[in-house]
């Protein structure tokens, strides 16, 4: 494996409950998430950290107790604890993860091109855990490259213990030594401004301050609160791409439908949002079912969670793939008409370069003819090369 992303204690007992829990840490929660889930994607060795203490440890003698084994505080948050089957978890009981016996052991059987660092605290267990990873690089000639974002980092706030101030001590220190620190934290903002009060869609207004003074945004968010209040790893939106065979030959099923913004009809793909308690991939095939009328036979994310327009709005949206079957009556809301219409894959380029459509419907059916011609190209090849081996048998 060339790539490993740690994970340092992100436990509740830093975060939700305990004597050294801060909520600030919450933050880096979603870009870790999104971290873990590029790193699962590309195939890459995650380890996450757990804080994990008997009751009379000798880091008590320094440290009120906290992470009790068999506690609560000892957990994943959460947000990351879905990941939990997808990583190597090392319980410890020091702020240095690099002494416990499992990373010695991963350390001598795994060399990596890089290594990223993430968690709490900054100051404590990930800067310890980084020290002695680059001591040990150095000492063993070993080229491994270390790295630490800004935004995916943090420690407590306490009245001598300024964490901001902390934060950028500390990865300076680091940065000294080596570590290639990525500088991409965001402004917080001063203030944010509830502008309407409605059902489905709301303004807001937010105020920043950087070295040119404040400055004001206006936005738009289909959620309680946005974004800049609390974080959420849920999509609020899904799409989908659904396709069928007829005949031998794929078709996709785009919709057409009035859009009240443009005045004017335009293609696209199915969407909708995903309701309170239901997951992303369930949104998907109830959406197919009410909009196309489909069965879905089967069923793929094809992206993961990402904005939508993020000049406008902090929606964000999934991408699927789904074979189905035209089986039943759509089940439109109200004042809603949505027309089903079959294209055959061959024709929907054209359909692409002259109709209009919204860009994520766009972009995600030209990804998706790439695919498939991709697909016909590899089926090709395959073909050609057991004509060959077949000939170079037949003429043996």
């Amino acid at each position: 494996m060339k790539n490993l992303l740690i994970v340092v204690d992100m436990v509740n007992g830093f975060i939700n409950k305990g004597a050294l829990a801060d909520k600030r840490i919450n933050s880096i929660v979603p870009p870790i998430a999104k971290k873990i889930e590029k790193a699962k994607e590309n195939g890459d060795l995650i380890i996450a950290f757990k804080d994990t203490h008997k009751e009379n440890d000798e880091e008590f003698k320094l440290f009120p107790p906290h992470c009790i084994e068999g506690s609560k505080e000892c957990e994943l948050v959460d947000e990351l604890k879905i990941y939990e089957k997808d990583m190597i978890v090392i319980n410890k009981n020091t702020t240095n993860g690099f002494k416990t016996k499992e990373m010695q052991r991963i350390m001598k059987n795994y060399q990596f091109e890089n290594i990223e660092i993430t968690g709490c605290c900054t100051d404590i267990c990930v800067s310890a855990l980084t020290q002695s990873l680059t001591r040990y690089f150095v000492e063993n000639g070993i080229d491994t490259k270390i790295s630490i974002s800004e935004n995916c980092v943090d420690t407590f706030d306490a009245p001598n213990h300024n964490a901001d101030e902390i934060n950028a001590k500390t990865l300076e220190e680091l940065k000294e030594i080596g570590v290639n620190v990525v500088y991409n934290k965001a402004l917080k903002p001063i203030s944010v401004k509830k502008l309407t009060d409605r059902k489905f869609l709301n303004m807001f207004e937010v105020t920043y301050e950087n070295e040119q003074g404040q400055f004001h945004y206006e936005f738009v968010t289909r959620r309680k609160l946005p974004e800049i209040i609390e974080p959420s790893l849920k999509p609020d939106a899904v799409h989908m791409i659904p396709y069928a065979y007829v005949n031998g030959a794929m078709v996709v099923y785009l919709i057409k439908e009035f859009k009240r913004a443009i005045g004017d009809y335009a293609y696209g793909i199915p969407a909708g949002l995903v309701d309170e308690g239901e997951d992303a991939k369930a949104s998907a095939i109830r959406e197919l079912g009410e909009e196309i009328g489909a069965e879905v036979k089967h069923i793929k994310r094809a992206e993961t969670s990402a904005y939508t327009s993020l000049g406008l709005t902090d929606e964000t949206a999934e991408l699927y793939e789904a074979e189905v079957k035209i089986s039943g009556k759509q089940n439109l809301q109200r004042n809603e008409k949505i027309e089903v219409v079959p294209v055959k894959l061959d024709e929907l380029e054209k359909l692409l370069d002259n109709g209009k459509f919204c860009a994520r419907s766009k972009y995600g059916l030209r990804n998706f003819i790439y695919k498939q011609k991709i697909k016909e190209l590899e089926k090709t090849i395959k073909e050609y090369e057991d004509k060959e081996i077949e000939n170079l048998l037949y003429n043996e």
